[in-house]
């Protein structure tokens, strides 16, 4: 019988913290082969430097172990630098508000290769609920790169009818989440709600069939 293990999830509130996240990032990016991510997110990133002080990194741990990270936060703490974001609430096409501060966003997901079965992308994506339902927003917005967008697809959210494209030409597809349509989707599954909290644990096997 296999040990069970547990994923904690946690609000990278200090310098340390955060530092060992943007070297898991690297590491990843390495692993991939996406040196355009390197150089991106590398000494001379300012504005994700910049982007990770202003908006909350999530870390997934395994133990000692990083296994996943995301960021997130409310557009309206970031409007005018978070440059996908920006474009994505400017453009309006699809969206279902106009007020800015109705929504929230996503960036920067990754995950450790070993451990993509689900159990780290839900949590991932429902610590971020937490968040957004004690902030008030009622959507989240998030970007990928086409063969990425299944990924989000699986928690629920839509493409837009908008497409933005990065320093590499490279199409990037925007999304949107109906936050309540997630909660209600998912809330069943060791129930998220919006409480306070900075560090959340689950079941590594739990919920490893849900994506």
């Amino acid at each position: 019988m296999s040990r069970r293990k547990t994923i904690t999830f946690e609000l990278a509130a200090s310098r340390k913290r955060k530092r060992s996240i943007r070297d898991f990032r690297r590491q990843c990016y390495s692993m991939m082969g996406r040196t355009d991510l390197l150089q991106e997110d590398g000494a001379g990133g300012r504005e994700q430097q910049r982007l990770d002080n202003q908006l909350h990194l999530i870390e997934a741990r395994s133990g000692d172990e990083t296994v996943g990270t995301i960021r997130w936060g409310t557009y309206i703490s970031v409007a005018g630098d978070d440059h996908y974001a920006d474009l994505i609430i400017n453009n309006k096409t699809g969206l279902p508000s106009s007020e800015p501060e109705k929504f929230s966003r996503t960036d920067r997901l990754i995950i450790h290769p070993k451990y993509r079965r689900g159990t780290v992308l839900i949590g991932l994506a429902r610590f971020c609920l937490r968040l957004a339902i004690e902030a008030g927003s009622r959507f989240d917005l998030c970007w990928s790169e086409q063969h990425l967008a299944r990924v989000y697809q699986r928690l629920g959210y839509t493409v837009l009818p908008q497409q933005l494209v990065n320093a590499r030409a490279v199409t990037l597809y925007p999304q949107i989440l109906n936050i309540q349509q997630f909660q209600q989707r998912w809330s069943a599954r060791n129930a998220v709600t919006p409480q306070s909290s900075a560090t959340t644990q689950i079941d590594q096997n739990q919920l490893s069939t849900s994506c």
